[in-house]
């Protein structure tokens, strides 16, 4: 069952004026276990609710609607399903000691119904016999699968699960029951690169199209984590793994017109490369994973430079990590031009993770406090909106309205790609 959290206005839900706190047990004779279910039995013309009031009186409704139509129920959360795991290499076992941090930042997921909903990765370990039919049933496709090796006893080594080694038994699973997988390798160096890479990548590309996809993303020890064992990569290693990558590479446009296998831009950062354009990442959506973003955020700065209201003499900051350091003085300076105004990029170091650590959705707001502390007076301030969460808190708890407060003759604004909020505010 379910438990109505909110409406969505104007939506049937909204019509029919089912409150919040009403418990939602079955739609069309399918028990509801969580907003999944919900998402996939709504999808019908004629739908039959059986609800339970605050009261616990039965409610029953009979609905008539588009199938794309949805009942406009926001649900309550639902319980995560935690990682059984214990890699090493974990960002969660790395994040600080701290007394105040957002909680979710120290539950460690791995639930195939954020994989599917929301691309989150999983290893496929902790698997349930009824979870395995569900996923077929409901055609929980495409899954985003963390592989790492595809050989048995590397896999195992890493994740410290007797069930990780039986990865290559679950990937042909979901390939005969026509589940595609995004796949993901977290390159860890003397572990499962260099001719496990090579070997991890030619099993998975041997699969066809239930493979759509395979990122390799370099291992991201924090400060709290390097004690665990293991390193980062070296600018050397990096550079051999993406000569390995483009192996595959050349042999999938060959083959399939598409490179298939992509490296993430701090893979091309931390080997002293330039990451590439557009045309690489053949329109594949995996920014959120750090693959491609760097072209992503420029193709949208470049896009919509011709929309920018003018802004002559207005002093802009750009707050953000070191790995975007580079691309974001480049892009500005292109804006510069176009609007009159005058930009200056801060490149901020992690003081919750370690220098070591340089993507700016991970940056705390003490962080932002400092680095716009430090370039005061400004007239606005721009920073990564993946730095907060759906509640406007920074990692430490900060939130938005505080940091704005500190500053109250200065305008501070989160931003997806610069454009969003330059064209709007």
């Amino acid at each position: 069952m379910i438990r109505i959290a909110s409406i969505e206005p104007e939506s049937i839900a909204d019509e029919l004026n089912l409150p919040v706190g009403l418990t939602v047990l079955e739609i069309n004779g399918n028990p509801i276990q969580d907003a999944l279910d919900l998402i996939f039995y709504q999808a019908e013309e004629r739908v039959l609710v059986t609800a339970e009031k605050l009261n616990g009186e039965p409610l029953i409704l009979e609905i008539e609607k588009s199938p794309d139509e949805t009942l406009g129920i926001i649900p309550e959360p639902d319980k995560i399903r935690r990682c059984t795991n214990a890699c090493s290499f974990c960002f969660v076992k790395g994040n600080p000691k701290a007394d105040k941090l957002r909680d979710g930042l120290y539950i460690k997921d791995d639930d195939y119904r954020l994989s599917f909903l929301h691309g989150h990765y999983i290893t496929l370990t902790n698997l349930r016999p009824n979870d395995w039919e569900r996923i077929f049933k409901q055609r929980l496709s495409p899954l985003y699968v963390s592989v790492h090796a595809t050989q048995p006893d590397v896999r195992l080594a890493m994740l410290k699960n007797p069930r990780s080694a039986l990865i290559n038994e679950d990937l042909d699973r979901l390939g005969e029951e026509g589940i595609v997988v995004h796949a993901q390798v977290v390159l860890c160096p003397e572990i499962n690169d260099g001719a496990t890479l090579l070997e991890t990548m030619e099993n998975l590309y041997s699969r066809g199209k239930s493979i759509q996809t395979l990122s390799i993303v370099p291992v991201g020890l924090t400060a709290y984590n390097h004690d665990r064992g293991g390193r980062n990569l070296t600018r050397d290693e990096c550079l051999l793994a993406l000569d390995s990558i483009e192996l595959i590479r050349e042999k999938a446009i060959v083959e399939r017109e598409v490179g298939w296998c992509y490296a993430a831009d701090e893979l091309f950062l931390q080997a002293g490369q330039e990451p590439p354009g557009p045309d690489y990442f053949d329109d594949e959506d995996l920014e959120a994973n750090g693959v491609g973003a760097i072209s992503w955020i420029s193709e949208r700065v470049r896009n919509g430079l011709h929309a920018l209201p003018p802004r002559p003499g207005e002093k802009i900051v750009v707050l953000t990590g070191r790995s975007m350091e580079k691309t974001l003085m480049q892009l500005t300076a292109e804006i510069e031009v176009a609007t009159g105004a005058t930009f200056q990029t801060v490149s901020l170091e992690n003081s919750l993770y370690g220098p070591s650590v340089t993507t700016a959705g991970l940056l705390s707001g003490a962080d932002h406090a400092d680095g716009l502390e430090r370039t005061a007076p400004f007239d606005l301030a721009l920073f990564s909106a993946l730095a907060l969460n759906e509640r406007e808190m920074f990692l430490d708890d900060l939130s938005l309205t505080e940091l704005r407060s500190q500053f109250p003759d200065c305008r501070i604004e989160p931003s997806h790609d610069l454009i969003d909020t330059l064209t709007n505010t």
